[in-house]
């Protein structure tokens, strides 16, 4: 992604404190050089590291509050789950669509997804770097069957990047190619490494002609500018603008997307009032 113009980074992050984060980047840069790391191998370790601690902590304060969120944000949720969960509608190329969702944690968003639609558990595979977190989903969400197939939900521990999705591909030559009508990024894409290379990813495993990208963060854009404040190792960044995606979209068109809902700003009326949400279709 192209660098934000220093006026938009200046507003949203305080001079000093981008300074310091560039000062730690290269002393990271010669850590990972000296022990042999390139920058995504340690980032991982730290998510791995990060997410696995907390594991079970976030998976029982779920099941405490009951699988849902604040009302606020439980809104913003069940809508992207509703738009991801449409595009997996029966059509005459597709009788049953399947649903990715990256970042699945301990299956924080399973019963949004079945709320909305998601109605046969084998339509959902989950996948998350924490082995831990996956554990807490497999136990909570892992044992129901399609009555008709015999098969559940995929929960798999492992790197979006790395990982060969051709394995849930039906009747696709083996390829991963277009293996699911709708990927969903709920709280997840600003924990990836590459964000681009993510979308890349994720473009790749999508049908064309109706496959939905859907990119969800309940507690805004501003939110995730924080979080980068604070932990610019394991946040490189911010989520994309409005601006950035029209960009992003124009600079890689062999992605074949198109964007129908466009997210709010960091610090915007529309991003207090309604989170972060930006969907997109392939063509």
């Amino acid at each position: 992604t192209a660098p934000r113009p220093p006026a938009d980074r200046n507003r949203l992050v305080p001079t000093i404190q981008f300074e310091m984060f560039q000062n730690d980047k290269l002393k990271l840069k010669a850590l990972t050089e000296a022990h042999g790391y390139n920058e995504r191998d340690l980032h991982n370790i730290y998510q791995r590291i990060t997410w696995d601690a907390s594991a079970d902590a976030k998976a029982v304060g779920a099941d405490i509050a009951g699988n849902k969120m604040k009302p606020e944000l439980q809104e913003r949720v069940s809508r992207a789950c509703s738009i991801a969960v449409g595009a997996t509608l029966a059509t005459e190329e597709s009788p049953r669509g399947k649903l990715l969702d990256v970042g699945c944690g301990h299956g924080a968003i399973v019963s949004s997804l079945v709320e909305a639609g998601l109605t046969e558990p084998d339509m959902y595979v989950g996948i998350d770097l924490s082995s831990e977190m996956v554990r807490n989903a497999v136990e909570r969400y892992g044992e129901e069957r399609n009555g008709r197939t015999g098969k559940g939900r995929v929960f798999v521990a492992d790197d979006f990047f790395a990982h060969d999705f051709s394995v849930y591909a039906e009747g696709n030559g083996g390829s991963e190619e277009g293996v699911f009508d709708s990927i969903i990024f709920c709280s997840s894409l600003h924990d990836l490494p590459d964000m681009e290379g993510a979308i890349s990813k994720a473009v790749s495993l999508l049908r064309p002609n109706g496959g939905k990208l859907v990119i969800v963060h309940p507690q805004g854009a501003m939110h995730v500018i924080g979080q980068h404040q604070a932990n610019p190792v394991m946040v490189s960044r911010g989520l994309p603008t409005a601006n950035e995606w029209i960009d992003l979209i124009e600079k890689f068109s062999d992605w074949d997307l198109s964007l129908e809902h466009v997210p709010a700003d960091p610090r915007s009326d529309g991003d207090i009032k309604d989170g972060y949400l930006a969907v997109f279709k392939k063509t």
